[in-house]
């Protein structure tokens, strides 16, 4: 297999997370005001800190997935519980991205919706059966344009901001929206498979400084500027309001930015969990592709096709506990174990890091009641 380079590395990582923040976060935290802006910076840091967690473990068993990372420090309960979570995380966000890229496509090029989906999934599948490489070098090339597009996006808007829209704080929304804020950066699964490409562990620290702090800037802008802007009128799709201010180029910018970001966040979920069905199940690489991507396609065509709800949902019981709990109890358990570590995170910020993440996930299951 040839080397990723760190570039490609972090464009991976910044891929898979900006498809979600762009499509989730400005409506979920709508009514949260300035809060919402806090709600993405500290959830960014603190699940920089478990994805370091993720690296730390990794780097003392090169190679594994991180189901399999989860075995072996806390044993096959361990395993079971992240392999589901991240099956929850991917597929209901694969089944999502399949549905707001087939109305995408239709409303820019005037196809049946049915049609665009297929379209759509059939490119993308190809390229994640193709390989890491290949994944990387399609992710760097997209990502550079989703930047693009993403800081023109707020540059036409930030200056539209009515503070008003962010001085009117509902506690309880910000709350609510952790769930998809924690969807926003489900990025770990990859690191296990970047350090296997990069083959160094302080490179691949390097792109995962840069592959969640490039997105939690952006995504604090975003959300800054279309909240600010719109507030509780924010659209489920939030760069639809560009059409309000902009017209048909509104219109344009404002399906080619969630276009590409769902491209580059359905090329890092879906090469992360065919990696993990084929490691966890022991089944060839083929079979563990087609596990991985006709399911989701099979669901839309049964008509699943809800796309906020599905990021919340696969957020708050997925990515608290894949994302948040399991890599701090791993990490924890590798410090009883090893002497010699990268990060040296201290105990204490481990245990606090698993103690609010604990917090949130029992705060989600009673507001569901």
């Amino acid at each position: 297999m040839k080397r990723l380079t760190l570039a490609e590395a972090s464009a991976m990582l910044i891929g898979t997370q900006i498809g979600a923040g762009v499509l989730g976060l400005p409506y979920a935290l709508k009514d949260a005001g300035i809060l919402g802006v806090v709600v993405v910076i500290m959830t960014g840091l603190m699940t920089l800190l478990t994805a370091l967690f993720v690296l730390e473990v990794a780097s003392k068993s090169p190679g594994k997935s991180i189901s399999k990372l989860t075995e072996e420090h806390l044993g096959k309960a361990g395993e079971v519980l992240m392999f589901l979570s991240i099956g929850f995380i991917a597929y209901g966000a694969l089944i999502a991205y399949i549905a707001g890229s087939a109305q995408i496509i239709s409303s820019l090029f005037g196809i049946r919706t049915e049609i665009a989906a297929i379209v759509f999934w059939a490119i993308m599948s190809l390229i994640v059966y193709m390989g890491l490489k290949v994944s990387g070098e399609a992710e760097l090339a997209l990502t550079g344009i989703l930047l693009a597009v993403l800081a023109l996006s707020v540059g036409l808007i930030i200056g539209r901001i009515d503070g008003r829209n962010l001085t009117q704080i509902d506690y309880s929304a910000a709350l609510r929206g952790v769930g998809v804020a924690m969807f926003a950066y489900v990025a770990h699964m990859l690191i296990p498979e970047l350090l296997r490409g990069l083959e160094d562990v302080k490179t691949t620290a390097k792109a995962v400084f840069i592959g969640f702090l490039v997105p939690m800037v952006f995504y604090a802008l975003f959300v800054l500027s279309f909240v600010g802007a719109f507030g509780p009128n924010t659209p489920e799709l939030a760069t639809s309001a560009l059409e309000r201010l902009y017209g048909n180029l509104g219109r344009i910018l404002g399906l080619i930015l969630p276009l590409v970001a769902i491209g580059t966040s359905y090329i890092g979920l879906t090469l992360s969990e065919m990696g993990n069905i084929k490691e966890v199940l022991k089944i060839k690489k083929v079979y563990a592709w087609m596990l991985t991507v006709f399911p989701p396609l099979l669901v839309y065509f049964l008509g699943l096709n809800s796309f906020v709800n599905a990021l919340w949902l696969a957020g708050t019981f997925g990515g608290i506990i894949y994302a948040g709990i399991l890599p701090t109890a791993m990490y924890l358990k590798a410090k009883g174990k090893h002497d010699s570590f990268h990060f040296g995170v201290p105990h204490s910020v481990a245990y606090f890091s698993g103690l609010v993440f604990l917090m949130l996930f029992l705060y989600s299951i009673v507001s569901l009641a």
